[in-house]
């Protein structure tokens, strides 16, 4: 036999080796089904090859494929409430892997302030939305999506125009003079809640609250991830000054490990109005003319027939459109999430519009084992087009929907030439409505860049440091013009300007945690430090008597200058916090928060204030002598109490401040005065809210029915108001921390998990929640602060509330309605048959301010929002309804257009008005100038339900020439699509005088609430 030399053998050898290693580590595709222990496909599980960046998720049925795998790599396969599972591939190609549920959800993680805790471990008040509740309906500002979704939350759309302002009180209102709306922390970074400041303009309008660009509708929704609302003493005392009106803190999305994945989300619609107000046609109102004047204006009035609806005039139906384009991806190291997107809006007034465009940039590094770092980026560009304010400064009540209804529908709307017309004669002084809305350019141009950079350092095992900076730099431009087709242009030659106004708010933190178990302890403690400073540039000029209406504002050079304004404002923030939270045997929880705050609103003596609060909490179930038992599967009670406070003062209220009084003529120069405004206040502070809390959460039936119900009071001292000192001091009152105020009430959210297999699913989440409101305290001198005479002032904001000790905040105050006089009757001097009688409640035989009484409430009985969400195969249906029972609102209007004492039109409902003929006991007789007061009959009940939104969805299969899509979903929707309600105005849903704290329930013809239908687009690939 022939041996082979021994270098043949060995090179074979080698290779032999070589081509073994070769097979064993070769690169595989890995295809296979995740389930849930039930035998449903899971769809979105993140599979990531160990210490690789490749990786996939999980179509909707729960399969996937994974390509370029090692034989000797590792999947993990993870998932939002299951335990994790890792398999070694080896020469499979096929792998099934079954995921169990996380100890009955409760290890769900709950973001809190400076933190997250796992959710069985909270001892706070917290609700919490996720961004698939807030997928359901499509809507423009994120704080929409709280709307009825949490209980204690009530969100109140104030306007209906694009951008418009949105009230959200949680637990009640809790100020006079302060804000009421609650803080919001976006990714870390605290922005209040507020309207945005818009720049003055100068052009001779100004401008509805209800009405303003809300600053929060900058911010895309679809970036969301979640938001948690903070609302007991025990949640938000780490926020101090800030937390007494509660806290929303908002998380968006960030980079997952695994294969890039591409989002398009995208819908169209439109929009239109709900309903419109029934006011008199041309031949009713020119026979009231005739009959309120005494004179044959009109020969033959039923020859004019119908005449011009107004309302159909300045109506529209108004497209919408939103498109969304992200990608998320990254390795175990590194990981990112882009987004970008545009929104437009079409309003339902002609010329009313609002466009968001955004680009979003989270990234997150890995760079060593024990050093992170990342940054959260959003830039927003957005315009705002003709509806942000409604009212004309020049006193005609020109608004373009106030015009719509005053105008006389016996006038044209257009001349020959397509111009809107100018009325004359009699309605000389009424805008046409028209006009109102193409000839006044009222725009907002908001530049928003918000963001922030972080470190975390993990120093040691149990010890992490995070070092965050961030930024929210906001420049706002408005632009108007009046032309010479709207009264107030006409008179000056058209009238505009422009204003600037920008705000730098710049935020640092130290965050030091310590997180250490030591058996069955276990200790979380949380040091904060931070500093918070915001400058605020305004400026602004405006002028007349424009040479012709051409360049509108672009030239103010050519007009007479009018005004010239600029101002600057600050201040600063340094806070301290400490936080311990103690967990024994997962049975026994307790959380202690600190915090110290000092404040440049505050006085001099007054710089700091200290702000604790205690929680504990009781697991329950987790009792020896509740495992047994198999009715519950989860009980826990809370117990609260801390003290948080209102910061959101008005500046510099402590200084003794001067002010100028206009010009004057000394020596035949004109000069400027300058005079002291206020008393100083060095003792000026924070309002101090003191709130306790207890609270139960139980799940039933392995947590398919659970339950949480929270008991609450909340005692606000230290309010700020006014408050009369002598004369002699040379100042008519002076600005103190004065009042009280008291809420309390009841909370109960429920979600039920009815069915879930795999062809059918069905859940449901209701809450329902009541407040009671009640002034404890004035300011130690007086028990009420009386609104006036009565006389029924219908400016943008309505001297209609009252403040009285016992009685809720924004109580509407007014006389009793009795009816009309009637002929034969005994009148009292001065009126006639056909006027309103009031009565007389205190018996002196006469009508005065002595007979005015508390006559509504604006505040709801209780408010509620239900969601049902059925899944049928691949089609999806949810509908949610909101309710608010209770609640009364004062409809202003009623005051004019049921008055009959104007030359403009009236509601159809004053056909059945007074006349000999026709004895009515409500509807008045027409008189020119007859004196209407604010009464009970103006009250109306504000209680409705609203079909929110119904949308029906069908995903498509990822099957065959779709495989490549990993998920793929249509829908339509239709959005405020059914009301149910008493109320005769355009919507119970309303509030014109926006945040305002006292004229709550306040309808003076705002922009109006629309429904709408669209169609969308979610796909993934």
């Amino acid at each position: 036999m022939k041996f082979l030399p021994f270098k043949f053998l060995l090179r074979y050898s080698l290779l032999l080796l070589l081509g073994t290693q070769y097979a064993f580590s070769q690169s595989l595709t890995v295809k296979g089904r995740v389930n849930a222990e039930n035998g449903e496909g899971l769809p979105g599980v993140s599979i990531i090859a160990v210490g690789t960046p490749i990786g996939t998720t999980t179509d909707k049925d729960g399969n996937y494929s994974i390509s370029n795998v090692k034989s000797d790599a590792k999947l993990s396969f993870s998932y939002i409430g299951y335990l994790s599972v890792t398999e070694t591939v080896g020469n499979r190609s096929k792998i099934d892997v079954v995921l169990k549920l996380d100890t009955k959800l409760l290890e769900d993680v709950v973001v809190v302030g400076y933190g997250t805790v796992k959710k069985s471990d909270l001892t706070g008040a917290v609700s919490s939305i996720k961004a698939a509740e807030l997928k359901v309906t499509p809507i423009a500002n994120f704080v929409q999506g709280l709307q009825a979704r949490a209980s204690g939350v009530q969100v109140t759309q104030n306007s209906g125009a694009p951008g418009g302002s949105i009230s959200v009180r949680i637990r009640g209102n809790n100020s006079i003079s302060g804000s009421s709306e609650p803080l919001y922390v976006v990714d870390g970074f605290p922005i209040s809640g507020g309207d945005n400041p818009v720049a003055g303009g100068g052009s001779g309008f100004g401008n509805d609250n209800g009405n303003r660009l809300s600053v929060l509708s900058t911010l895309n929704p679809n970036d969301i991830e979640s938001i948690e609302v903070l609302k007991d003493a025990s949640a938000t005392a780490v926020y101090g000054t800030r937390g007494a009106n509660g806290v929303v803190l908002i998380t968006t999305k960030r980079g997952k490990a695994g294969q890039t994945r591409v989002t398009y989300e995208g819908y169209a619609g439109q929009q239109q109005i709900r309903k419109t107000l029934d006011l008199m046609n041309a031949s009713e109102f020119a026979a009231l003319e005739n009959e309120l004047t005494g004179q044959n204006l009109f020969p033959n009035p039923a020859q004019l027939g119908e005449g011009t609806d107004w309302q159909k005039e300045i109506f529209q139906k108004g497209g919408m459109q939103s498109h969304q384009l992200s990608f998320s991806g990254g390795t175990e190291k590194s990981l990112f999430n882009v987004s970008m997107n545009y929104f437009d809006q079409n309003g339902i007034i002609i010329n009313s519009n609002f466009k968001r465009g955004s680009i979003r940039v989270n990234l997150d590094n890995q760079v060593s084992r024990n050093f992170k770092i990342g940054t959260s980026l959003t830039y927003t560009y957005s315009v705002n087009n003709g509806a942000v304010s409604s009212t004309l400064a020049d006193g005609t009540g020109g608004g373009i929907v106030l015009s719509a209804l005053y105008a006389p529908p016996t006038e044209s709307p257009r001349d020959a030439q397509g111009r809107p017309t100018m009325f004359t004669g009699r309605y000389l002084d009424f805008n046409n409505p028209i006009a109102v809305a193409s000839e006044v350019l009222n725009r907002n141009t908001t530049r928003r860049l918000l963001g922030n950079i972080f470190a975390d350092w993990t120093i040691a095992k149990d010890l992490t440091y995070r070092a965050s900076f961030g930024g929210d730099l906001i420049s706002d431009t408005r632009d108007s013009y009046v032309t010479r087709f709207v009264r107030a242009g006409a008179t000056v030659n058209g009238t505009g300007g422009r204003g600037n106004n920008n705000t730098n708010t710049i935020l640092h933190e130290s965050l030091l945690n310590y997180h250490k178990t030591l058996g069955v302890h276990d200790f979380n403690v949380t040091g904060v430090f931070s500093t918070q400073s915001q400058t605020q540039v305004t400026d602004a000029m405006s002028g007349q008597q424009f040479p012709n209406d051409l360049v509108f504002n672009d030239n103010l050079g050519q007009a007479s200058i009018l005004s010239i304004g600029s101002n600057k404002q600050q201040w600063r923030l340094d806070s301290y916090t400490g936080r311990i939270n103690y967990n024994l045997k997962s049975k026994y929880l307790l959380t202690l928060t600190a915090r110290v705050d000092g404040s440049s609103r505050f006085g001099a003596n007054n710089k700091y204030g200290f702000f604790p609060s205690v929680a504990g909490a009781w697991r329950i179930s987790e009792e020896k002598f509740m495992q047994n038992q198999k009715l519950f599967s989860d009980m826990k009670l809370r117990v609260s109490y801390g003290i948080t406070g209102n910061a959101d003062i008005p500046l510099y209220n402590s200084l003794a401040r001067l002010s100028s009084v206009g010009n004057y003529n000394f020596n035949n120069t004109r000069n400027i005065g300058i005079l002291s405004a206020n008393i100083a206040n060095p003792d000026l502070r924070w309002e101090k809210s003191g709130q306790a809390d207890i609270g139960l959460d139980f799940g039933m039936l392995n947590n398919r029915l659970q339950f949480t119900i929270d008991a609450y009071q909340k005692k606000t001292t230290d309010l700020l108001l006014s408050r009369s000192v002598a004369l002699s001091s040379g100042y008519g009152s002076v600005f103190g921390n004065f009042g009280a105020v008291e809420n309390k009430g009841i909370e109960f959210s429920v979600t039920a998990n009815i069915a879930n297999n795999s062809n059918f699913k069905w859940d449901i989440n209701g809450n329902i929640s009541a407040n009671r409101n009640k002034l404890t305290l004035i300011d130690g001198t007086r028990t009420e602060i009386i609104p006036g005479d009565g006389g029924g002032s219908v400016g943008p904001f309505t001297n209609n509330s009252i403040l009285k000790v016992g009685q809720p905040l924004g109580s509407f105050y007014g006389y009793i309605f009795d009816g009309l006089y009637q002929t034969g009757e005994n009148i009292p001097t001065g009126r006639v048959a056909g006027n309103i009688r009031y009565k007389d409640l205190n018996g002196d035989g006469a009508i005065s301010a002595a007979d005015q009484q508390i006559i509504g409430d604006p505040n709801p009985d209780y408010y509620f929002g239900i969601t049902n969400n059925l899944k049928y195969k691949g089609f999806d249906l949810s509908v949610f309804v909101q309710g608010v029972q209770g609640g009364q609102i004062f409809y202003v209007q009623r005051l004019r257009m049921e008055g009959g004492a104007a030359g403009f039109n009236q509601f159809a409902t004053m056909v059945n008005r007074w006349t000999p003929t026709n004895p009515s006991n409500y509807y008045p007789r027409v008189a020119q100038g007859q004196r209407i007061n604010q009464s009970d009959v103006l009250i109306e009940d504000g209680s409705f339900v609203r079909f929110k939104n119904a949308t029906l969805g069908y995903t498509v299969p990822a099957k065959g020439k779709l495989s490549w899509l990993n998920n793929a979903r249509l829908y339509v929707s239709a959005n405020n699509f059914l009301t149910l309600t008493k109320y005769s105005g355009y919507d119970p849903e309303v509030n014109t005088a926006g945040q305002n704290n006292l004229n709550l329930g306040v309808d003076n013809i705002g922009y109006p609430i629309a429904k709408s239908l669209i169609a969308g687009l979610q796909i993934t690939f």
